[in-house]
């Protein structure tokens, strides 16, 4: 996958001090809507710390969907070229059709991507072999479980395009950040911005605590800081 921006050592550090919640007040301020998945449909199955990654999106299909320039590449194949292709550091996204009832995504899969340095996936659906994939601690976003095998039942259509989950754009290259409350999805050349204005939004949270703490009325603090 070629990726132009990828996440540095040093955003990712700063970023996973930060919550979705807190981004999510960034991103709002900053103009930006309709970049945040709440986790009710599409929930953690097992990690509650923060999880960033650049977005490795692919699309599922029902059967009998074909591609305007098919060339005749068996999707399987692709589907196999997609999991190679995954690179360290990348958040694998898999959209696909509403309703789906199959285990879109399992434990094999998990460690093909993890064993490439994947962070985690966000799967549109539901996932097969749960346990064994918090067993391997590689953190996955799914909508629940199911033992139903996909192929043959779900086709897979393409891969590194941008996919819409639950009215989210998620873009090739996008960051992708992921804990127990949201997954939002940032935007490369805003990253930045998001981090350092996320930052000092963080050191008012926690001043904001530390008065309320200290004896301060909630008229104090709100005078003081403008937020609760």
């Amino acid at each position: 996958m070629d990726i132009t921006m990828a996440i540095t050592a040093d955003q990712r550090e700063r970023l996973s001090n930060l919550h979705s919640a807190l981004i999510n007040d960034i991103t709002d301020e900053m103009g930006i809507r309709n970049n945040v998945i709440p986790c009710t449909r599409l929930e953690a199955l097992w990690s509650r710390d923060p999880v960033i990654g650049t977005a490795h999106p692919a699309q599922r299909v029902e059967i009998g969907y074909e591609k305007e320039d098919d060339e005749g590449e068996d999707e399987e194949i692709e589907f196999f070229e997609y999991l190679e292709d995954t690179d360290p550091g990348d958040f694998v996204v898999m959209a696909a059709p509403t309703g789906t009832r199959v285990g879109l995504w399992g434990e094999l899969l998990s460690t093909i991507v993890q064993e490439n340095g994947a962070e985690g996936a966000l799967i549109d659906g539901p996932t097969r072999d749960s346990r064994l994939i918090e067993e391997h601690e590689f953190p996955v976003w799914a909508e629940g479980h199911s033992a139903i095998e996909s192929f043959g039942r779900v086709a897979f259509a393409e891969y590194d395009v941008p996919v819409q989950i639950d009215g989210v754009t998620i873009e090739p290259g996008d960051v992708v950040f992921a804990d127990y409350e949201s997954i939002v999805v940032i935007e490369p050349s805003v990253l930045d911005q998001v981090i350092e204005e996320g930052e000092e939004e963080l050191e008012t949270e926690n001043n904001v605590r530390a008065d309320i703490r200290d004896g301060d009325s909630v008229y104090e603090v709100w005078d003081r800081y403008g937020t609760l």
